[in-house]
C-alpha cells in the first residue's frame, strides 16, 4: 500500500466536519488555511480563547505531512541542519544512492536561493541564534500540547519516554559531539548511554550499535494521523468549523484581508491563517513578501506487528524499538506506533510535482531490518514491496526556522508554517504563539527570528 502527501482535490467532506455553510454569526471567522497538525492546533488554541474558526484545506485533517512523520514530540529538537561542517558531507551523500541525502539534478536551478541561504545559514554564530530561537518556540512542547490532549481526549496516543540516539561508529558519535553541545547549551538534558545499559534499553536493537545517547524529556505519539483527526474532531463538536475546498487566492482590502477565494466560492475572513506548509509560498508572495521555502521531501515505510493485550495496553510492540530511536549514522528514526513500527527520513529534493522514488522507502527497510534483525523476519515474511509506504512534504527554510507572525503589509494575516522536521513538535506551541497574536496578548517567545521578513 503506498500514500503520497499531494495536494489534490478530495471528495466533498464528510458531513460530520463540514459546517461552513450556516455561519454561527454575521461576524466573519478567523480562518486557518491548512489542516495539518499545526493548523488544528492553531485552530483548536483561537477556539480555547473564544474565537469563531473555520479551518479550510484541500485535504482532510492530517492527511499530508501530519500523517507520515516519525511521531516525535521533542523539546530538544534545536539543532538545525545547516550545521557547521555538515556541507562536507553533502557531496558523498548525494553521490550515495544508499545515502540520507538525494537530490533530482534537474530542480537544481529552482533550489539553487534556498541553497545559497542553506549555506549562509551555517555559520557558527547563527547556528547558536537559530538553536536559541528553537528552544525557545518548543521547550515548552509537551505542556503546550497538555490542553490540547485533555480536551480531545487523546491520553491514549501519547507517551513521554524520552528517544535514542544511537550510534554504529565512533566517527559518528564523535561527530555528533556539536549537536549535543548545542542542545546541552539550550538546557536539554542527555544521557550517555554505553553499550551495556543499551542493551538492557532496547533489547532488539542489533549488537552492530555501540552506545547511545538518551534525552528523556521528549515525547511521542503512536498514530500522528489519527493524532491530528481526533484533535479536529473535538474541535468540531466544540463548535469549529472544517471546510475540505481548493484554496484559490486571498482578497484584500487596503490593509486588510477581507476574504478567502475558494472553489466553493468567496469566504469572509475577520483574520487569515496561513498554515499550508509546502504550500504556503504562493499566497505568501500574494500578499507582498519574500520567502525561501522548498520541500525536504521525506518517506516512511510501517511494518506491522500482532501485539498481546497487555502490549496494547502498554503502547509497546512484540518486536523493534520500546522508544523512538534515531540510528544517527543512517539519519533514520524508528519509532513504535500503534500496531506497527515506523521507519521515517531520508531527504530528497525535487520539489512538489515530481512523482515519488519508492527506492526510498525499500532503502529505509534495509535499514529498519539492520537495526533490528527480528523485524528483519517479519519483513521478510510480509515482502517489503507490500510495506506501507509514504511520501510526504516537510516545509523547509533555509535556516531550519519556521515563519510565524504577521504579513509585512496585512495586519489580520499571520503566517504559521515552513517547521521543517519539527511540525509535530512545533505545533501546539505555533499556535498557542499565534492565538496570543490575534488576541494581541503577550507570545513569552521573541518572534524576531521566525519574521518573514528575515528573506527581504
Amino acid at each position: 500500500m503506498t500514500y503520497v502527501a499531494k495536494p489534490v482535490a478530495k471528495p466533498a467532506a464528510e458531513p460530520a466536519t463540514d459546517h461552513a455553510a450556516k455561519p454561527a454569526s454575521d461576524t466573519p471567522p478567523i480562518v486557518v488555511l491548512g489542516a495539518g497538525i499545526v493548523g488544528i492546533c492553531t485552530a483548536a488554541y483561537l477556539q480555547r480563547a473564544g474565537h469563531r474558526v473555520l479551518v479550510i484545506d484541500r485535504q482532510a485533517p492530517g492527511e499530508a505531512a501530519t500523517f507520515g512523520n516519525a511521531g516525535c514530540i521533542n523539546g530538544s529538537s534545536v539543532v538545525p541542519v545547516a550545521m557547521p561542517g555538515v556541507l562536507k558531507h553533502v557531496p558523498k551523500w548525494l553521490l550515495d544512492p544508499q545515502g540520507p541525502l538525494v537530490m533530482r539534478w534537474r530542480y537544481l536551478p529552482t533550489l539553487a536561493p534556498w541553497l545559497v541561504r542553506f549555506i549562509a545559514s551555517g555559520e557558527a554564530n547563527k547556528v547558536a541564534a537559530q538553536a536559541r530561537a528553537l528552544r525557545a518556540l518548543v521547550g515548552a512542547s509537551l505542556s503546550d500540547y497538555a490542553p490540547l490532549i485533555q480536551d480531545a481526549g487523546l491520553h491514549d496516543l501519547i507517551f513521554q519516554r524520552g528517544h535514542l540516539i544511537a550510534y554504529t561508529s565512533d566517527e559518528g558519535y564523535a561527530g555528533d559531539a556539536g549537536g549535543m553541545a548545542l542542545r546541552a547549551r539550550n538546557g536539554v538534558q542527555i544521557e550517555e548511554i554505553g553499550q551495556a545499559d543499551l542493551r538492557a534499553l532496547e533489547p532488539d536493537l542489533s549488537p552492530a550499535f555501540l552506545r547511545a545517547r538518551r534525552i528523556a524529556e521528549t515525547g511521542h505519539v503512536s498514530d500522528p494521523g489519527q493524532f491530528t483527526k481526533r484533535m479536529a474532531q473535538a474541535f468540531v463538536a466544540a463548535g469549529g468549523r472544517i471546510m475540505q475546498a481548493d484554496i484559490l487566492s486571498l482578497q484584500t482590502t487596503g490593509s486588510r484581508v477581507s476574504g478567502v477565494l475558494t472553489g466553493n466560492g468567496v469566504v469572509p475572513v475577520q483574520s487569515v491563517v496561513i498554515a499550508l506548509g509546502a504550500w504556503s509560498a504562493t499566497l505568501t508572495k500574494q500578499l507582498g513578501d519574500r520567502v525561501l521555502l522548498d520541500t525536504e521531501r521525506g518517506y516512511h515505510i510501517e511494518v506491522p506487528q500482532e501485539r498481546t493485550a497487555a502490549e496494547v495496553a502498554a503502547g509497546t510492540l512484540s518486536a523493534g524499538p520500546r522508544v523512538p530511536t534515531l540510528w544517527n549514522e543512517g539519519k533514520m528514526f524508528a519509532t513504535p506506533m500503534a500496531g506497527r513500527v515506523r521507519a521515517a527520513g531520508t531527504v530528497e529534493f525535487a520539489g512538489l510535482e515530481a512523482p515519488p522514488d519508492w527506492r526510498r522507502a525499500e532503502l529505509l527497510a534495509r535499514q529498519l531490518a539492520t537495526m533490528y534483525p527480528r523485524i528483519d523476519q517479519d519483513i521478510k515474511r510480509v515482502g517489503s514491496e507490500h510495506l506501507p509506504r509514504w511520501l510526504g512534504f516537510r516545509p523547509s527554510t533555509p535556516d531550519s526556522l519556521p515563519v510565524i507572525g504577521p504579513a509585512s503589509h496585512y495586519a489580520n494575516a499571520i503566517y504559521a508554517y515552513g517547521h521543517g522536521h519539527i511540525g509535530l513538535t512545533a505545533a501546539a506551541s505555533t499556535g498557542k504563539v499565534v492565538t496570543a497574536l490575534i488576541g494581541g496578548q503577550p507570545t513569552g517567545v521573541d518572534l524576531q527570528p521566525f519574521s518573514v521578513a528575515r528573506f527581504r
